[in-house]
């Protein structure tokens, strides 16, 4: 059946619910929603893991300057933020 903007209504590459206004191949919004909250998931997790690795790493490798620590603290953050953004880039890619 068309629906009312006159594209069909076309079946979702995973679970086979007919929505309208996907492309062939896509994901219906559910499903979508549900691959992005596991590649959160993975991403958060190994984020934290790696900017635990980090600041040990900063904790005994960098001397008690206060600038020094000061820009061990952002390049802690950043690892954080970087890390999520790829990890979770690299899941929504593996994630079927």
């Amino acid at each position: 059946m068309p629906s009312l903007g006159g594209s069909p209504e076309v079946p979702c590459a995973r679970c086979g619910k007919r929505v309208p206004r996907i492309a062939w191949g896509d994901l219906c919004p559910e499903c979508r929603w549900q691959r992005e909250a596991r590649a959160r998931k993975i991403a958060s997790r190994a984020a934290l893991g790696a900017t635990a690795a980090m600041g040990a790493y900063v904790m005994l490798r960098v001397p008690a300057d206060s600038t020094a620590r000061l820009v061990s603290v952002v390049a802690v953050l950043a690892t954080y933020v970087i890390v999520r953004v790829i990890v979770n880039r690299i899941a929504m890619e593996m994630i079927k």
